[in-house]
């Protein structure tokens, strides 16, 4: 036998326990047992090593690899500190950043966010490509078999979770601010999990129990693993559905020049897009015919026209006040006695913030069936007035000027129009005065103005000697019975009755 010969023998000997992609997948073979009797029956043989040297040159290959690209974007990510961290402050506030360059600031947000992922990520995909390399290298001389071994299995198992996981994980983080560990732990537990029971050989057996397991239907039988793969298949499509539907809100809210309304209408027809498209795909993905989805759409019509008649016309409404861009984000309104700023506009409701901080929840079809103050509908100045009431023995001509260059004074009132004072009334206990003026941004509210003037108003009638009337009533008492009384040690004291005794 020749040389060639003998090592081909070796190669057909240790690859007896190779496991191919197909029955790894169908659960024939048990990679924890292949890769024992491998290392018990062929650790004295080259293929052996040739595998481990593959695998853990690849991994060092791609440790070395990772680590210069980690120091390169930390780097980077350090030297843009300061446009992140303006992002940073407009996303808390829009206000921080100008809206020209909100669009600038959200593209550097991608630009971390993909910098980051690939910190994450760099590692194991090094990893599983050095690993492809090396592995196919190899094989061209000979050295390992076509078929892959329980080694390279694990290897590309346990790299394809760590990318899974810090993918998945990643998304969720970016999807919302707040962190929830307890998602990434059991989305990391489920993922690890999984790959243990694969490496066991539990995972092909329940796959296969929940293959030929059915439950009933209504007229017809599905398998446990049909129903499962359905439900997952739908939940990762809405997932995606979700990330990608959060990607261009934040791009539309960074565009400088579009409208609040129209910002809200193209996110909310997106999102809706994007959700139903997702549920299509995740059914035709498990083959569920399409169609049977007309029988559902005439069951949720009865239920509008019947039992979802309100939540239909605010769905219906909020589309309406969007469109006619009768009330906008920002705008001051006052609606069914509430009175603040409106602050979202959602689907069934709109939040409007009072001045004390509290958020009312107002329907939508409150806007559209009743009627709406909306300061901030036409924009310009706004118009606010202060009455005061004086003493009918003051100086009228006086007053009127006196007051009318008190409000001249004040920082937000607009000198064109000009401000000014008019006699409104006659009162009972004094003449009232109104003072007339117009400020440039009244959906910013005008009480504490109004408060400024009126106690500059009080502290120069008071320097000036001008009486503020007050409610005043004259007594007179037209009769009043006779008092008898009499007086010991300077006091009065009422007289006792005087009782008179006949014989």
């Amino acid at each position: 036998m020749t040389t060639s010969a003998a090592a081909s023998a070796e190669i057909a000997k240790v690859a007896q326990t190779a496991v191919t992609t197909e029955e790894l997948l169908s659960g024939d073979s048990n990679i924890l047992d292949q890769l024992l009797l491998m290392f018990e029956k062929g650790l004295n043989q080259p293929i052996v090593y040739w595998q481990l040297a593959s695998i853990l040159g690849s991994l060092l290959l791609a440790w070395l690899c990772g680590k210069y690209i980690r120091m390169r974007i930390i780097k980077h990510l350090a030297a843009n500190e300061k446009i992140e961290s303006e992002e940073i402050k407009a996303e808390e506030d829009d206000a921080g950043v100008q809206p020209e360059h909100r669009e600038s600031a959200f593209w550097a947000k991608v630009r971390r966010g993909i910098e980051t992922l690939i910190l994450r990520l760099s590692f194991p995909l090094l990893g599983m490509c050095f690993i492809a390399i090396s592995t196919f290298t190899v094989r061209l001389f000979g050295l390992l078999p076509k078929k892959a071994l329980p080694l390279e299995s694990i290897a590309w198992l346990i790299l394809g979770a760590y990318v899974v996981i810090r993918t998945m994980v990643f998304i969720l983080h970016s999807l919302s601010r707040k962190y929830n560990s307890s998602l990434d732990n059991f989305l990391t537990f489920s993922i690890w999990g999984g790959v243990a029971l694969q490496i066991v050989g539990v995972l092909p057996k329940l796959v296969e129990f929940m293959q030929t397991t059915k439950i009933p239907l209504g007229s017809t039988n599905a398998t446990v693993w049909s129903v499962f793969l359905s439900g997952f298949s739908i939940a990762l499509a809405l997932f995606i559905a979700k990330w990608i539907g959060q990607f261009f809100e934040k791009w539309i809210n960074s565009l400088p020049t579009m409208e609040s309304n129209v910002r809200v209408v193209i996110i909310r027809v997106v999102k809706v897009v994007l959700v139903t498209i997702a549920i299509l795909i995740g059914l035709a993905s498990v083959g569920i015919d399409i169609t049977v989805l007309g029988v559902f759409g005439g069951a949720i019509g009865v239920g509008l026209g019947f039992g979802l008649q309100k939540i239909a016309s605010n769905y219906v409404s909020g589309f309406i006040i969007l469109l006619d861009k009768s009330i906008k984000i920002g705008d001051l309104v006052n609606v069914s006695g509430v009175e603040g700023i409106v602050t979202d506009i959602k689907t069934r409701y709109t939040a409007v913030k009072a001045y004390d901080g509290s958020v009312t929840i107002i329907p939508n079809e409150n806007f559209v069936t009743s009627s709406v103050r909306n300061t901030s509908y036409l924009l310009g100045p706004g118009r606010a007035t202060v009455m005061m009431s004086v003493d009918y023995s003051s100086n009228i001509d006086e007053v009127i000027e006196l007051m009318t260059d008190i409000v001249r004074k004040q920082p937000r009132v607009l000198i064109n129009p000009a401000p000014y004072t008019i006699l409104t009334n006659f009162g009972a206990d004094g003449i009232e005065l109104t003072s007339y003026f117009w400020v440039p941004d009244p959906e910013k509210g005008t009480a504490t103005l109004r408060s400024n003037i009126g106690r500059a108003m009080f502290r120069e009638f008071n320097k000036r000697k001008i009486n503020i009337p007050f409610q005043q009533r004259d007594l007179r008492i037209v009769s009043m019975p006779d008092v008898i009384c009499k007086v010991e040690n300077d006091v009065p004291v009422a007289a006792k009755a005087e009782v008179k005794t006949g014989t």
